[in-house]
């Protein structure tokens, strides 16, 4: 008998029996928890994508039983390498015995907490955990709590983890102890545990695996469908959270920028070969020269908006709902871009875009932090002779943005240290200050804070409307007008959630009435963007443009009006061209990155920069393109708007091949500056 002459395969047997019973518990959960996720996403179009679906599924049992096998690897190991030894280790045995169980349990409440926090981060972000899990711990962790759990989900959702593990630590124990009995007189011989041995092993590897073929399960095969809702569903906690990691990892990495891919990549986007002079500077150009410009240039306001969606600013979406509150006069009367995407669906990366022109968002905390990019939009703005300020409802600390601006070229940085000092009144949350005195301090330093008469400019970042959705108390309305449309649209968002929305559009709309009531409408070019959509609300997968999209607008002074093309606001753009627009209404002779249009000006058909790029989708012309693979190929529908027309017959625009290497140079631009080119390293 097997527990009489070995002990260690005795062990071997149990170990394995846990592996399986484990695996078969984990599957269940997993299985369970996907259950739930589908519900809470699907509508009805999902019965068109069956196959898609029970595709998704297979996939992901595979990668379920691939980690679990790996994570009990140990375990294993182990029980193999003490397999030699007999009574006289008797000891021994049951303590890897006893190990092995504590951690398949571990295992399993891991696996369980990760699953079930990563439905609300779908819920929530609509897409599984990745990189930004990472790189918002640099939030703290106090603000990551208390903005989770503001959320509607989160109080259920900790409810059905408690339950869960409860069950879970039940079938355990009774699992452990079954294990006992039914191996504990289990009789085999020599030559049959040894080809029970072997073929448990090679079975354990393959699985481990997850494929019999060359290729083990990888990242690229959690792509199952052009539909995102069913990808969602592949990976299971652990597996989305792992796979976060290596990205977040790889992101921290920088190598040499190729001058050969750079000439490659600058000749596929502009169209034509670049000079054999240095490249770099050749991924710039001019604005116009203007005397007018020079001698009396505009102070220019960038207000980058938390969570400004487009979509809760429209009454298809806000069911009449007066979102928009003191800011809707001001888009009625001046310049409203309504087909308008953001560069990524998170502040830090967005706002990176936006004025870096930059995708490495981690660069403000790296090592490479040191390093002044010329392609930062306050350098560009500095070099023409302004005076550049940025003013932050959060703290100053948040992901080093003080110090990290200010080395772009950014001469004050006012955060909401700061601005407390300046206004005691002002109320504190976890994220930092009310967006009331953002704007009244821009207010302030646009009627007395030029200096040596240096045109201001002004970056602004609000964070009142972000989780937790903590209302100030000066607020005057605290309840908005809600109706069935709107709350069927919130999905896992309190209502409060929508007051804080309606608070921040008031204060920007006092902020923008009190420009046009002074004398600074004479002088001053106001905007307004979103660095991202609302995050959480429930749209249909033909909506997802509207998921994303943001508002951007311009109040401009008559005296600093272009001509101005016609239906220029109907086009679709990105914040790729904010600052390629302001630019061109304000600096004179200016150098700038060569990365994007301005948006008044007639569209040239020949030239590069007539698409809206965000990370997960390309529109190029009347075509939109979901980014699903390294190389930006998904699926592709027909637009009427910003509205996602699915046909079977609808094809690449033929610029899109073009429009797709803008990220890539956007990396080559990075890199470059970062570390050097392979002809030159950077010092």
């Amino acid at each position: 008998m097997i527990s009489k002459r070995l002990p260690g395969g005795l062990n071997y047997l149990r170990v394995m029996a846990l592996v399986v019973g484990s695996t078969l518990l984990m599957l269940l959960v997993f299985m369970l928890c996907r259950l739930t996720l589908a519900l809470l996403s699907f509508g009805p179009e999902i019965a068109s994508h069956q196959d898609d679906l029970q595709r998704s599924l297979m996939i992901a049992s595979r990668f379920d039983i691939a980690f679990i096998f790996r994570a009990n690897l140990l375990s294993v190991v182990l029980a193999l390498v003490v397999l030699p030894l007999g009574h006289n280790y008797i000891g021994l045995h049951r303590s890897i015995w006893l190990f092995a169980r504590l951690w398949a349990l571990f295992i399993i409440l891991v696996g369980i907490a990760l699953s079930v926090t990563n439905i609300v981060y779908i819920r929530f972000f609509g897409r599984p955990f990745d990189s930004f899990v990472f790189h918002g711990l640099g939030y703290g962790a106090d603000k990551t709590l208390l903005s989770v759990a503001a959320l509607d989900d989160f109080f259920p959702a900790l409810g059905a983890l408690l339950a869960l593990s409860v069950f879970v630590i039940w079938v355990c124990f009774v699992g452990f102890s079954t294990i006992e009995r039914q191996t504990e007189k289990r009789a085999l011989s020599r030559q049959g545990f040894g080809l029970l041995l072997v073929g448990t092993l090679i079975l354990y590897l393959s699985l481990g695996r997850g494929t019999l073929t060359t290729f083990p399960l990888a990242q690229k095969h959690l792509t199952v469908s052009s539909i995102s809702a069913i990808n969602n569903l592949v990976p299971n906690g652990l597996v989305a959270l792992y796979y976060g990691y290596q990205d977040f990892r790889r992101s921290k990495d920088f190598e040499l920028a190729s001058d050969q891919q750079g000439r490659q990549l600058f000749e596929e986007f502009y169209g034509a070969a670049p000079a054999p002079s240095d490249l770099f500077p050749q991924f710039f150009v001019q604005t116009r020269k203007s005397d007018r410009l020079r001698s009396s240039p505009p102070d220019v306001v960038l207000n980058l908006v938390e969570s400004l969606g487009q979509g809760l600013l429209l009454d298809r979406f806000n069911n009449f709902a007066p979102l928009a509150g003191a800011l809707a006069p001001h888009l009625q009367q001046d310049y409203y871009f309504q087909h308008f995407l953001p560069a990524h669906n998170d502040t830090q990366k967005s706002v990176l875009s936006l004025l870096l022109n930059s995708e490495h968002s981690e660069i403000s905390y790296s090592n490479h932090q040191y390093t002044k990019l010329k392609t930062s939009a306050a350098q560009v703005f500095k070099r023409s002779g302004y005076r550049t300020i940025f003013i932050y409802a959060g703290f100053e600390g948040t992901k080093n943005r003080s110090d990290y601006f200010k080395r772009q070229g950014f001469d004050e940085f006012i955060g909401a240290r700061q601005l407390k000092r300046l206004y005691p009144d002002m109320e504190m949350s976890v994220w930092g200050g009310d967006d009331k005195y953002v704007y009244a301090h821009a207010i302030e330093r646009l009627k007395h804070g030029r200096v040596d008469s240096r045109p201001l400019m002004i970056v602004t970042l609000s964070v009142t409307n972000h989780p937790p959705y903590k209302l100030p108390s000066h607020a005057a309305e605290k309840t908005v007008q809600s109706s069935k449309g709107l709350v069927s649209r919130l999905g896992a968002l309190p209502m409060t959630s929508m007051e804080t929305f309606r608070y921040t559009n008031d204060q920007l709309g006092h902020f923008l009435a009190e420009i046009k009531e002074t004398a600074l409408k004479e002088k001053t070019i106001a905007v307004v963007t979103g660095d991202h959509a609302v995050r959480g609300l429930d749209y249909t997968e033909q909506e997802a443009l509207h998921q994303i999209s943001v508002p951007l607008y311009f109040y401009i002074p008559k005296r600093y009006e272009q001509e101005i093309a016609k239906g220029a606001t109907d086009s679709i753009a990105s914040h790729k061209d904010v600052m390629p627009t302001l630019y061109h209404l304000a600096l004179s002779d200016a150098r700038y990155p060569n990365l994007g249009r301005n948006l008044f000006a007639k569209i040239d058909e020949a030239g590069p920069h007539n698409f809206a790029y965000h990370s997960d989708y390309l529109v190029v012309g009347d075509r939109a393109h979901s980014a699903l693979d390294p190389k930006g190929r998904g699926a592709v529908w027909r637009l009427q708007g910003l509205d996602m027309i699915a046909s079977p017959a609808a094809k690449s625009h033929v610029n899109f091949e073009r429009a797709a290497q803008y990220p890539k140079i956007l990396d080559w631009l990075t890199r470059y500056q970062l570390v050097g080119s392979d002809l030159v390293a950077k010092p």
